[in-house]
């Protein structure tokens, strides 16, 4: 038995790290969370309140404010998983390649861009703004401008922490509305992954959608299919979303333990959502497709 639990902590830490780091979206996962102990899918998130300043009165001194906090509960709607199935007759340094070749796999170019595509839709569900646009080398670094001051206007902070996402299809767009000269350089990076402050992260395409289905899996039909119409860029700041991972677990089945086929099996569940804090919609602006 601790050597069924071993494999099962072990695959479940391979696809945790390869999400970790291929995931576009992972460096916004919400740090401080409660977890309710009476409902599984309810997540709780602090939110605190001040009251402005007052006059100061040189006989009876400051003026009272407070301080109110609360949790503000979101429910995660989505529950996913899959199970691989490996027959007995691989050898032990065969089946470890396989499962850890098929977790790579699984996580790298199923997972992850599920996982992205659906808390792009979120935010953009929720964003404060939504305009919809033709963009061009020629307006593309107007259109971020106008959503940046916006935000400025709206005392979204400006500290450097904002996330600027943009579909892939434009990033060529991005490199031509700058102008920039190369003297004797042996090499030469075009790429831009900062503008004004912004960190720009790059979407591919197919994750980028303001509308996605998640498949159940049944009929052959698996992962999500894509809808809605194109994003162009989601401007945000990271403290205006949450995304939360409620559980992620793996769980190993040997030959010996499975009754129903003389395969090992490797499960893996994730329960998780995403969206806009309440009352912080305004640091979320998307530009779509016209």
């Amino acid at each position: 038995m601790p050597n069924t639990l071993e494999k099962s902590q072990k695959y479940l830490d391979l696809i945790l790290e390869l999400y970790r780091k291929g995931s576009l979206t992972a460096p916004l996962d919400t740090q401080s969370v409660q977890f309710d102990p009476v409902d599984a899918n309810v997540v709780k998130i602090l939110r605190v309140n001040t009251t402005a300043m007052g006059n100061y009165v040189r006989d009876t001194g400051y003026p009272q404010g407070s301080v109110t906090t609360q949790w503000d509960s979101y429910t995660l709607a989505v529950d996913r998983g899959v199970k691989f199935m490996l027959d007995r007759l691989d050898e032990e340094e065969i089946l470890a390649m396989t499962i850890g070749r098929a977790a790579d796999e699984f996580t790298r170019d199923k997972m992850i861009p599920e996982l992205d595509a659906y808390r792009f839709a979120k935010y953009y569900g929720g964003a404060g703004t939504k305009i919809a646009a033709t963009l061009n080398e020629n307006n593309i670094l107007e259109a971020i401008d106008t959503a940046a001051v916006l935000m400025n206007n709206n005392e979204v902070p400006d500290d450097g922490s904002r996330q600027l996402f943009v579909n892939q299809n434009l990033e060529l767009a991005i490199r031509k509305a700058l102008n920039r000269v190369f003297a004797n350089d042996s090499a030469i990076n075009t790429r831009v992954m900062s503008y004004n402050g912004m960190n720009i992260v790059y979407v591919p395409a197919s994750r980028f959608k303001t509308m996605i289905a998640l498949n159940d899996g049944t009929g052959g039909e698996w992962g999500y299919t894509g809808g809605g119409n194109a994003i162009n860029f989601i401007l945000l700041d990271p403290k205006a979303v949450w995304q939360v991972t409620r559980a992620a677990r793996g769980k190993f089945i040997t030959a010996d333990q499975n009754q129903n086929l003389d395969s090992n099996e490797f499960h893996f569940r994730i329960c998780h959502d995403a969206g806009t804090i309440t009352g912080k919609t305004i640091g979320v602006y998307a530009n779509t497709a016209a």
